[in-house]
């Protein structure tokens, strides 16, 4: 074989094989073209100071990135404004957005509001959790219900999402985040997929407190304020002090909503090659097992990432997704007029 024949097959050889000459050539352009750029601006929903952990975990392989300046945290409503309203205006700053309201994505993607990249870490991900080359999930909360288990025995708590519509649970001893939350919309949404809208409207009859996050749904429960948390994002019920002041989770019978929190590049980002670098991380096994698995106890969409300790592997809880993104993109346009009628 010549080598002019030779020397292109080998790439092509090494690419399939993993060696992968091609993809150390990519990042190694990225790399330069990142240390040009020297900044990185993200527009963030997770919450706490331990996606501030993960960043500095990434700021340790890439040291000459500025990540403070550019840093926006908020809750998901007013990250998904602020990055929209940027958009609208042509007046992009933001590189990287990471919000829980995988409906918006796709709007986002379908709009043409969101940057292609093909990052390799793609792959891994099952298809339910990604639109390639725009998004991926890269936390997974699942909504359960918990209990104090000082104010309310094992036998006593619910133990499935039809057990709320027990006479116990009446007039002010359910709490549920408000119309705001991503995590309350998967939540509305895939339980009246799973139990009917019947089901909602009895459960809206139950007079259930709304509350504005699933912290504060916590500290309810906790307080003995409410018996029953149940539009808790599910790694709360495993923190420490949660756990020590008595909170107990409950993975329903019927099955655990999911919520994605995917993570996309902006269109006309102003730094592309710094955001293909943060893509590549906090989409890989080691970014995920980081962010998900050690940081904040939640699920990761990727099978090589193992749940977090003491929690059931995913497939365990049952995990409820949407099946039909177009009638899921609907429901998310109704949602806040919906769950008003429902818990008014």
């Amino acid at each position: 074989m010549s080598w002019r024949i030779a020397i292109p097959w080998l790439l092509t050889a090494g690419l399939m094989l993993g060696g992968n000459p091609v993809r150390a050539e990519n990042h190694a352009a990225l790399v330069a073209g990142a240390q040009r750029e020297a900044q990185l601006n993200i527009a963030d929903a997770a919450p706490g100071e331990n996606f501030t952990k993960f960043l500095a975990a990434f700021k340790a392989k890439y040291p000459f990135l500025d990540l403070a300046t550019g840093f926006y945290s908020a809750p998901t409503g007013r990250v998904l404004a602020r990055v929209n309203a940027e958009l609208d205006a042509k007046h992009v700053t933001f590189d990287v957005m990471l919000a829980a309201n995988m409906a918006a994505f796709v709007k986002m993607t379908r709009a043409g509001k969101l940057q292609r990249y093909d990052s390799p870490e793609y792959a891994a991900y099952p298809p339910n959790a990604k639109q390639d080359g725009y998004w991926a999930a890269v936390q997974a909360i699942g909504v359960i219900m918990a209990y104090n288990e000082n104010r309310l025995s094992a036998n006593d708590a619910p133990h499935a999402w039809a057990d709320l519509l027990l006479p116990r649970f009446a007039n002010r001893q359910i709490a549920l985040q408000n119309a705001a939350s991503g995590t309350q919309f998967n939540q509305i949404y895939l339980l009246q997929q799973a139990l009917g809208l019947d089901y909602l409207k009895k459960l809206g009859a139950q007079r259930p407190v709304v509350m504005a996050t699933s912290a504060q749904v916590t500290d309810a429960v906790i307080r003995g304020e409410v018996l029953i948390g149940a539009t808790l994002d599910h790694w709360r019920a495993f923190e420490p002090a949660a756990a020590k002041a008595g909170l107990r989770p409950i993975y329903p019978a019927e099955g655990m909503p999911l919520t994605l929190a995917p993570v996309g590049i902006v269109a006309g980002a102003p730094h592309p090659n710094a955001a293909k670098l943060f893509m590549d991380f906090i989409l890989s096994q080691e970014g995920q097992t980081l962010l998900d698995t050690k940081l904040y106890g939640m699920y990761s969409m990727r099978p090589d990432v193992p749940p977090p300790p003491g929690q059931k592997p995913l497939a365990e809880t049952k995990p409820l997704l949407p099946t039909n993104l177009d009638d899921y993109l609907r429901a998310s346009a109704q949602f806040p007029a919906e769950f008003d009628s429902l818990f008014h």
